[in-house]
């Protein structure tokens, strides 16, 4: 649970990208986010989880705002997020299962109307601009304590996100690409012919 708890913060984060200006003026990374439509990127994902120690991830990350987001992991091993205003689908390749969920059944991802409308962000979190990082704040209790998203040349390149038991979260982006056409094949994955599926 908390994976998905991290996904779903990550990615609301994910949109926070401004574009190169060649004057002087200070970027509202904020306001940039209303702007965004879609977005792709190659990522890398570190957790310090306490008590437990490092874990790894590669994969890459696919948004159309207000529609749908696929996080989709690649290493160590095959696991997916597929999220919509309304479900949540889960591939994992180790138990070769897919979990199917009804979003508004989950206290936990109430968040999901802001990642498919970023223009909703400042209403969820607090924010605090100082020279190339943007910090995030909850307004209320949903199990994260901060999120830190780091810039650099105006692209946004790290995000770091602590939660509530102490996990540590540290995403880093590349070839991220903004508002770019993602085709809807892109959010289509093949299961195998023998997974378990469960609804709950």
């Amino acid at each position: 649970m908390k994976k998905i708890l991290t996904l779903i913060f990550t990615l609301v984060c994910l949109t926070a990208f401004a574009e190169q200006k060649e004057n002087t003026e200070t970027i509202d990374y904020m306001k940039q986010l209303s702007a965004v439509k879609s977005l792709y990127a190659e990522f890398k994902q570190v957790n310090n989880l306490k008590d437990y120690g490092e874990d790894i991830y590669t994969g890459k990350v696919y948004i159309k705002m207000k529609e749908k987001a696929l996080w989709d992991y690649i290493e160590p091993y095959s696991s997916w997020y597929l999220i919509t205003n309304e479900n949540i689908d889960h591939y994992d390749e180790i138990n070769n299962q897919l979990v199917k969920m009804k979003a508004k059944d989950y206290k936990e991802y109430a968040l999901l109307q802001v990642l498919m409308d970023f223009s909703q962000l400042s209403k969820s979190f607090s924010s605090e601009q100082k020279e190339n990082t943007l910090y995030l704040k909850p307004k209320s209790d949903v199990g994260l304590a901060y999120i830190n998203i780091i810039f650099k040349d105006n692209i946004i390149s790290e995000i770091k996100s602590k939660d509530n038991a102490g996990n540590l979260t540290t995403i880093t982006l590349n070839n991220v690409e903004i508002d770019k056409k993602i085709s809807n094949s892109s959010f289509k994955k093949k299961l195998p012919d023998d997974v378990n599926i469960f609804n709950q």
